[in-house]
């Protein structure tokens, strides 16, 4: 009977988040559909994320809180490409600017922050002009990055690397090796 219950629950809850999706995606567009899924709970997520464009592999967790800046138009997160047994903690921004690739085995610790892009102004004859860089993220397999940490544009984070929490990556990391610092140094050799 209780299990009943729970499932005729979680029915009508799965309900109202595809209402809400559908309803903010059309009122907003995809921000207003990249609120609904910060504030949707982490077992629905994947069901929606995938629904609007994301490719996510099997036995995956993505806890509440994802934060999905830059989401396309037509399809929203299609820059999202998530393998196999990965972890991200909540409360993670990720930049869909350009394509970000986490491969198998990853873990991603709480309130990290994964960039796509930069932007500055530069003068010329005294007016400011805004100029936009660009570039994907991969984290390769069995990748740990602790919570707190941010990884700009064009970085390559390599297979079995860490990262140290409250570190910012802005620049590629070899395999086997863990890094940490603002911005992340190489510490040592992981066995």
């Amino acid at each position: 009977m209780k299990n009943t219950i729970r499932s005729v629950l979680l029915f009508f809850e799965d309900i109202h988040w595809n209402l809400s999706c559908r309803y903010n995606f059309m009122l907003y567009g995809p921000y207003g559909l990249s609120g609904v899924i910060e504030r949707m709970p982490s077992q629905f997520l994947i069901k929606y994320l995938r629904k609007y464009g994301a490719t996510i592999g099997k036995n995956c967790l993505i806890e509440k809180g994802l934060n999905l800046h830059r989401p396309e138009d037509k399809s929203p997160f299609k820059n999202l490409v998530v393998g196999n047994n990965v972890f991200i903690g909540h409360k993670t921004k990720i930049d869909l600017s350009r394509t970000v690739r986490i491969y198998d085995n990853v873990l991603i610790g709480s309130r990290c922050m994964l960039w796509t892009h930069s932007s500055d102004y530069v003068y010329e004859n005294l007016v400011p002009l805004y100029r936009e860089y660009y570039g994907e993220i991969e984290i390769c397999e069995y990748a740990l990055i602790y919570s707190g940490v941010i990884i700009s544009y064009g970085i390559k984070v390599g297979n079995n690397a860490k990262v140290g929490a409250g570190s910012m990556v802005n620049r590629s990391l070899e395999a086997k090796c863990f890094y940490g610092g603002v911005p992340a140094k190489f510490i040592c050799k992981i066995e």
